[in-house]
């Protein structure tokens, strides 16, 4: 027996068709792998007692009706929703013997959703398009909805006045992401419009006032234009489990040295699997040690700024066996991991 729970991202989007495939994927190795025994399926995205799409109500009639032998948590296109409490909570209700943490955890069922739907719609860049150019910004930080850690390390920058030699995009609040009355409520933005990213590229494209650029590298002339690339990743506790979503792969598809402001263990996470970090160029800031990943990445910036332009070019042919090798270690990886997924039990 395999009970389901959980929603998808609306069919609109374009990684639905994807979602559904990982979910059918790993419920076909499920029934096959565990024919005999009770087995609670539930699918993360947007589930837990916080979210009212009767989800959580489901998982608790059916606990109330049947103790599980066996319980899956799936978070793919989304990181985790729910704490550690929670997914206690969750384990416990289930009755399941075992509990079984796949996708976005660190566990021995992982796998890196992003990374196999990407190659299918990233919009395709010749090597020459993406180089380097010339240095008319020393960084790039692209922000559409205001995380704390996003909106603590903008702040900053403006404070450090370096906003004039980078580019800094801040969103606004959205319908279901409300800001309090003493929050940050800077608008930064490029004023993109739908037409200028194209249709194929974006989601939601009103909320936050920025369009929901998740399938390619933005303005062309900026992304050849500029020298680093600061990550604005989804999630900023590095307490959770490990979360790399396209954020982090926009730089390496596009030839770029890069920090992530998030998660510092993703430096780590993205050497295991064989891709090169660059926080060796800057050694003298504890980039990946020192808890306030904020200041490391202001004070990497800062180092950067301090450059000249003709330095900035010489460090970035320096680096530029390393940049090709991650993009070419991207679209292997996004092979393996498909791979990974479809082989899981």
């Amino acid at each position: 027996m395999l009970e389901q729970i959980g929603v998808t991202f609306p069919e609109s989007s374009q990684w639905y068709e994807d979602e559904i495939h990982v979910i059918e994927s790993l419920t076909a190795q499920i029934n096959a792998r565990f024919p005999e025994q009770k087995n609670l399926f539930v699918n993360t995205t947007w589930f837990g007692p916080q979210f009212k799409n009767g989800q959580y109500e489901k998982f608790e009639k059916l606990c109330a009706k049947f103790k599980f032998n066996n319980l899956f948590l799936l978070a793919a296109a989304d990181p985790i929703f729910l704490a550690d409490y929670q997914i206690k909570e969750v384990h416990q209700k289930s009755g399941a013997d075992r509990l079984y943490l796949i996708g976005h955890f660190d566990s021995p069922f992982a796998f890196n959703f992003h990374s196999i739907v990407l190659p299918k719609y990233f919009k395709p860049y010749p090597q020459n398009e993406v180089l380097l150019k010339s240095v008319n910004n020393k960084f790039i930080n692209y922000n559409r909805k205001p995380r704390p850690h996003r909106t603590n390390l903008v702040k900053l920058l403006l404070e450090k006045n370096l906003d004039g030699q980078g580019i800094i995009t801040h969103g606004q609040e959205g319908e279901f992401h409300q800001l309090n009355e003493t929050d940050f409520k800077k608008k930064l933005t490029l004023d993109e419009t739908i037409e200028e990213i194209g249709e194929e590229n974006q989601w939601w494209p009103n909320e936050f006032g920025i369009p929901h650029d998740i399938h390619s590298l933005g303005r062309i002339n900026i992304w050849q234009t500029h020298f680093l690339s600061v990550v604005g990743e989804t999630e900023g506790n590095n307490d959770v489990p490990t979360f790399v979503s396209e954020k982090t792969w926009k730089p390496i598809i596009g030839l770029r040295p890069f920090i992530i402001n998030g998660q510092r263990k993703v430096y780590k996470w993205l050497r295991d699997n064989g891709f090169k970090t660059f926080n060796h160029y800057w050694k003298h800031i504890p980039v990946e040690d020192d808890a306030s990943t904020v200041n490391t990445c202001a004070s990497v910036i800062e180092y950067i700024c301090s450059k000249s332009n003709s330095e900035l070019e010489q460090m970035y042919q320096s680096m530029l066996p390393e940049l090709i090798h991650n993009h070419t270690r991207f679209y292997e990886f996004g092979k393996e991991q498909k791979q990974q997924m479809e082989g899981l039990f």
